[in-house]
């Protein structure tokens, strides 16, 4: 008989551990769901805000952090994003007014190494609701990010070599008009 009962307390606590996941999950919610940034050279940043949408009647604080999504969550094709350090957002913890919705600025920042050109990487963008109660809801955000083939060009060297052409030109154009002066 006690058995029956505890068998009956904890199927009547079910529904309602169910019911306010699902209660927190529907009091938030964040947009874009996806973002696809393509043709961003090694060396290059892109930029774009992330909306937080808080539907509760009360103030929320929430936290924002990269996740690497396992390969088979991933869409096909695309590699595991080298470096979550790469993904920064200010600010990375923002609190939202009741029935009002903020922005957070995310940049994406490849470094300028050629052995990061021409990928196809993705990364998920997970927004936490902090809670005390033992459930955290966490929703994600994909971000899909493709760089350019090439690196960007070293402008320095760009420089000098042209530099040098210019000196060189300028030095022959000197030997050879004295040549003919002098013969």
């Amino acid at each position: 008989m006690l058995r029956h009962i505890r068998s009956a307390g904890l199927i009547a606590a079910l529904p309602a551990i169910f019911l306010s996941s699902f209660a927190l999950a529907q009091s938030f919610s964040v947009s874009p769901q996806e973002l696809r940034i393509d043709n961003l050279s090694p060396g290059e940043q892109a930029g774009f805000n992330l909306t937080i949408h808080n539907k509760d009647e009360a103030p929320h604080v929430f936290t924002l952090a990269a996740f690497h999504p396992r390969e088979e969550e991933r869409r096909a094709g695309r590699a595991e994003f080298p470096d979550a350090s790469w993904v920064s957002f200010s600010p990375r913890e923002i609190e939202v007014a009741a029935k009002s919705e903020a922005k957070v600025e995310v940049t994406v920042s490849i470094p300028s190494d050629t052995e990061w050109a021409g990928k196809d990487w993705e990364i998920w963008l997970g927004v936490a609701l902090e809670s005390s109660d033992l459930l955290t809801v966490q929703l994600y955000v994909r971000l899909l990010v493709s760089t350019s083939g090439a690196g960007k060009p070293n402008t320095g060297l760009i420089v000098g070599i042209a530099v040098a052409i210019m000196l060189l030109g300028c030095g022959a154009y000197y030997y050879f008009r004295r040549r003919t002066r002098f013969n």
